[in-house]
């Protein structure tokens, strides 16, 4: 098994997607987002994980940011219970330097650069892919700590889960499809009513105006494999409201927020004998109205995305060609209603537009290695031109795998640091960033192992000034260490070990004095034995995450910021097969009643159980 799949003959549970058979899931074998296009994963040079359908199901993810949880390098730092948005970032990276894709198209909005991850559901995901490491080559702006690709597949059969469990929390689940056309909901409700203890200067409490409804649902199509075109799409719709607690310092005990987010696309792909040619459309548009009583009213965010992408993939006998042409636009329509700066618009309406032009180079030399460049250069208005090049390597020593990339990666200003009245800068330029990694693999020790290398030098980071105006002063040195283990099958059972040391995430900016850059753990592990149903009628599992501690960005009036203390949490689960091919799951997260608050003033839920009934 190859070491960075991590743990992927894991929790081989049934899919609403796969034929409803208990058979062990297969090592997976291609990727499709490290070099853009479908490949054996032990040809690429990026590092990557893959967490599978059956992993989702098994531990019970329900949002793309649960699932992401645990993987090495990821760092998921959350607000408090479902439906508030969790912080995601890749090796030291913040949410707005990675890259979030949905079936291989960016969807971050053009405001702020992000996407909440806490609010797309994994109904109807068939696998999420994470590269580490810049990928703005390939990729373009946002890739400086790596890209996080969702992948949906058409349903095939008819699936339907439900659960309920501690706090309010309900879900459920529905898809239906013969593989060609599809349909997939989801329905997820909780109260998020949970009791905490006394934390940061605040008492003991019970954790109020903090409940979430979401609702989702995507219509997927996908034509015969017959003949040398195929044609692929969906339309999908997502809902969330919720509550906004507050820090524990200055509740909200009155606001709301309503997140809607729609979007769809369409590729056409031709397939011959040494080439992939493909065209893909995609739109996508997102509306959040947040309202606080207390505030004394109501300001709204409407962002819109459109993307033309052409590629051709040609594959010679020893080589392999990637180009492509991306076209991208982004508008932003932002009423800042009682957050307007007196004497400024209390509204505002600005776009950007974006065409790259890309192309990546490998070849097979001897004895199964291969070398990499490749270089993007694109145009991004209003900044101008950059040009992000790139290098990698795969060398075999024996029973060992070398990888190696070096190259450079960006991001461009949002619209609202560049258009936000009174708090803005048209002036700003794109940060940059030089990455490197090294990876050394073992894939026949145990059930696979690695250890890989990866810095980062920044520059031209984008930070508020005294006046809170966003300028290009800041700096950032970042180095770290990842690891990954697995066992062979004992039985069926397999344990696996993440480590991530993020020995070095300093601010270089000048006259900060190398301080610890916000938000980012020292040190992260998760411990994992999973055993799937493999033949029999029971599977279970058990996973532990090790957070270390790190500084929040929370500043005092003092001009402090608190240090957040470290926590670890375990979470494990139980699934026994009924008559019927039915399941039935009992789930404990935080068993060990772990109190803590992973972002400052936002207190976790303790121990929760949930139980979870499906078809298959």
């Amino acid at each position: 098994m190859h070491p960075l799949v991590l743990a992927a003959a894991l929790a081989a549970a049934p899919s609403p997607t796969p034929a409803p058979s208990a058979t062990p899931l297969k090592v997976i074998e291609t990727i499709y987002t490290s070099d853009r296009r479908a490949e054996p994963i032990d040809q690429t040079s990026r590092p990557t994980f893959v967490i599978t359908r059956a992993q989702i199901e098994a531990r019970g993810a329900r949002t793309v940011a649960g699932a992401l949880r645990g993987v090495p390098g990821v760092t998921e730092l959350a607000y408090g219970g479902f439906g508030s948005q969790p912080s995601v970032g890749i090796r030291g990276a913040s949410m707005q330097q990675t890259l979030v894709l949905l079936d291989g198209t960016p969807i971050a909005t053009g405001s702020n650069g992000e996407i909440d991850l806490g609010m797309l559901s994994t109904a109807g995901v068939s696998r999420i892919e994470v590269v580490e490491g810049g990928a703005s080559t390939l990729y373009g702006t946002t890739a400086m700590g790596g890209v996080i690709n969702v992948i949906t597949a058409v349903p095939r059969g008819t699936y339907l889960s439900a659960s309920t469990g501690s706090y309010g929390e309900s879900d459920l689940r529905a898809a239906l499809g013969d593989g060609r056309l599809g349909v997939a909901f989801d329905r997820h409700v909780a109260a998020n009513d949970y009791p905490y203890p006394a934390f940061d200067g605040s008492p003991a409490g019970t954790r109020t105006n903090a409940g979430a409804q979401a609702t989702s649902a995507r219509l997927s199509y996908a034509s015969p494999s017959r003949g040398a075109w195929r044609v692929r799409g969906s339309v999908s719709a997502s809902a969330l409201t919720n509550a906004v607690p507050g820090s524990l310092q200055y509740p909200t005990p009155y606001a709301r927020q309503s997140t809607s987010f729609d979007e769809g696309h369409l590729e056409l792909r031709r397939t011959s004998t040494r080439s992939v040619f493909s065209v893909a459309l995609s739109g996508s548009r997102q509306a959040l109205p947040y309202v606080d009583p207390s505030s004394g009213g109501e300001s709204d965010t409407y962002d819109g995305r459109s993307q033309i992408s052409v590629k051709e993939v040609l594959d010679g006998e020893h080589t392999t060609l990637i180009a492509g042409v991306d076209l991208a636009r982004e508008s932003d329509l932002v009423d800042l209603g009682p957050y307007a700066v007196p004497g400024t618009p209390a509204a505002f309406a600005a776009g950007a537009a974006q065409a790259a032009i890309y192309a990546q180079q490998s070849w097979s030399l001897r004895a199964g290695s291969r070398l990499f460049v490749g270089a993007r250069a694109e145009h991004d208005s209003p900044h101008g031109a950059i040009l992000a090049p790139e290098v990698g390597t795969v060398v075999p020593l024996g029973r060992l795998r070398v990888a190696a990339n070096l190259g450079e990666a960006f991001r461009v200003p949002t619209l609202i640091d560049l258009y936000y009245p009174g708090y803005s800068n048209p002036n700003l330029q794109p940060e940059k960033s030089r990455n490197a990694d090294l990876t050394v693999e073992a894939p026949a020790f145990l059930g696979g192992a690695s250890i890989g290398w990866f810095g980062r030098e920044a520059s031209n980071l984008i930070a508020l000034d005294q006046n809170f105006v966003p300028q290009n002063t800041q700096r950032a040195s970042i180095h770290g260490l990842t690891a990954t283990l697995a066992t062979r099958p004992l039985d069926g059972m397999v344990a696996t070990l993440g480590v991530t040391d993020l020995y070095r995430a300093l601010d270089a900016s000048p006259g900060a004095g190398d301080a610890r850059l916000r938000f980012e753990p020292t040190v992260q592990a998760t411990l994992g034995v999973e055993r799937p149903f493999a033949g029999g009628n029971t599977a279970f599992g058990m996973r532990a995450q090790i957070v270390g501690p790190h500084v929040d960005y929370y500043t005092a009036a003092d001009g402090s910021t608190p240090a957040i203390d470290g926590y670890s949490t375990v979470d494990a689960y139980v699934r026994m097969r009924l008559a019927g091919g039915a399941v039935l799951t009992l789930r404990a997260r935080n068993l060990g009643n772990a109190a803590y608050a992973p972002i400052y003033g936002y207190p976790a839920p303790g121990r929760t159980y949930s139980l979870d009934i499906a078809t298959r």
